[in-house]
């Protein structure tokens, strides 16, 4: 083995650790202040780089009987699971707390490379492979994240509890969309990952239906502009 690439390989990773410490940390000071004491229940196997980011902000349980947990990571995803999750049925454990977790309100981040139906993408039939892309689709739909990795997750979880700070200091806090003349569905998927859950739009402003089925699906509250 060469040791030379391996100390200079454990160093990439231990700067790459340190880059995202530093801004979560960023994001941290521009919430409330307190220290990120949240818990995240992991399904599934992370490798170490991704579990030592992940515990820079979040205390890690493997086990739903551990007690509660603040957002889940769903670090491996089987066809089965992503089905069952996507259907809204609760016919595996992981789906259940899935399920949970989503109808409480909380963020579910599913991290793309756990995704296993992926991995077919040469040899699937191709409507079976679209059919899996639906489900992925309607995740989405259900308010779950599909991320890149562990670092979008922290990004994005972060910036819930600073709008959570935000929003419990004036709960009539709303995203503010007064501009548009027409609310369109992508319009509204600029709350992601904001937590806001109010949309103030303008008196005459059109709501189009595929973001009254947006509204709908994520439990959204809109207010027009008096």
């Amino acid at each position: 083995m060469n040791t030379w690439k391996t100390k200079g390989t454990d160093r990439l990773i231990d700067d790459v650790i340190e880059e995202v410490k530093a801004r979560l940390g960023k994001i941290q000071e521009e919430s409330c202040g307190d220290p990120p004491t949240g818990k995240v229940l992991v399904l599934g196997k992370l490798d170490q780089t991704d579990e030592n980011m992940l515990q820079s902000f979040a205390n890690i349980c493997t086990s739903p009987e551990t007690g509660e947990w603040d957002f889940i990571v769903a670090a491996q995803v089987s066809a089965g699971l992503l089905a069952f999750t996507a259907l809204g049925i609760p016919g595996q454990p992981e789906a259940k707390w899935i399920l949970e977790a989503l109808l409480g309100g909380k963020k579910v981040y599913f991290l793309e490379k756990g995704l296993e139906y992926r991995k077919y993408r040469e040899t699937s039939y191709k409507a079976l492979y679209q059919k899996y892309q639906e489900y992925e689709e309607e995740i989405r739909r259900f308010g779950g994240e599909i991320v890149t990795g562990i670092q979008e997750a922290a990004e994005l979880e972060m910036r819930v509890q600073k709008s959570a700070c935000i929003i419990a200091e004036n709960d009539s806090a709303a995203f503010d969309l007064t501009r548009l003349k027409l609310l369109g569905e992508s319009d509204l998927g600029k709350l992601r990952g904001t937590g806001y859950r109010t949309v103030l739009i303008g008196r005459k402003t059109i709501i189009t239906p595929l973001a009254k089925d947006y509204i709908s699906n994520h439990n959204l509250t809109v207010r027009r502009q008096q």
